[in-house]
């Protein structure tokens, strides 16, 4: 038993087989990897409309790809949350993921005004900065959780509620 757990400590920033989060981590990272190839690849195989969108896509998952890299070498190391890769990931990630969104809805709808897409920013800039001030214990975490809640709230009611969802919800217009 004793060499086993010194086999263990040995191979200290390696994968132990008997860390799922360890293991989650890198599985996300790889899989991240793969699907900025999938996307990069299939852009060239959608219509002129769509290449931006799937382009920031392929963005989108390499960026997370390379940051869960760093967050699994961080878990493995100190076996604590990595909050601020997190945050530094989810900053870069969430609103390239609210402009894909945008790039969608103007590709089906071309006149689209860009007052939906600051909406989205803004609520995203609100759920993130919330998170990550409650996660970092810079304000008591209740309040940044339902900060961070409220700017998710405003996302989901533009999506579904708002400009988008009215776009999304009318069959005329629309391509």
């Amino acid at each position: 038993m004793t060499e086993n757990l010194m086999v263990t400590q040995n191979l200290h920033g390696f994968l132990n087989p008997n860390d799922p989060v360890a293991i989650s981590f890198w599985v996300i990272s790889i899989s991240m990897v793969a699907a900025t190839v999938f996307f990069l690849m299939e852009s060239m195989n959608v219509s002129y409309h769509w290449k931006t969108s799937m382009n920031v896509g392929a963005l989108v998952t390499l960026v997370a790809g390379v940051h869960y890299f760093y967050m699994r070498e961080f878990w493995v190391m100190i076996h604590s949350s990595p909050i601020l890769y997190r945050y530094i990931d989810w900053s870069i990630t969430v609103p390239l993921q609210m402009v894909e969104f945008y790039l969608i809805l103007k590709a089906v709808k071309p006149n689209l005004g860009s007052g939906m897409f600051w909406r989205l920013l803004i609520g995203t800039v609100v759920m993130l900065a919330f998170g990550y001030c409650g996660e970092a214990q810079y304000v008591p975490p209740m309040m940044g959780f339902v900060g961070g809640m409220a700017g998710w709230g405003f996302i989901l009611f533009e999506i579904f509620a708002g400009e988008a969802g009215t776009i999304a919800g009318s069959d005329s217009g629309v391509n």
